[in-house]
């Protein structure tokens, strides 16, 4: 028959076996958050890259249109011009 001091100290070494457990989890589970945190902010960067990129890329297109507009007012310009001579 096992006795209750028995008991205490198989109880007590499932303890220590859940405390140790769980500190590895633990210990797991903060290098995953280091790993991840890290992406993120990889991540940021390249977004951040990606939006400066973006707003150069809408200015060219910005720039392009006023100049097909100009060329398209003096195109039609000249051809007014043309018209009102012939």
């Amino acid at each position: 028959m096992e006795s209750r001091l028995d008991r205490i100290e198989k109880g007590i070494e499932k303890l220590f076996d859940g405390i140790a457990a769980l500190q590895e989890s633990q210990a797991k589970t903060d290098e995953q958050l280091s790993r991840t945190n890290e992406q993120l902010s990889r991540t940021d960067e390249q977004l951040s890259r990606t939006d400066e990129q973006l707003s150069k890329t809408i200015k060219k297109l910005d720039d392009i249109g006023r100049q097909l507009g100009d060329l398209g007012l003096v195109q039609g310009e000249v051809a007014e011009d043309l018209f009102s001579v012939g």
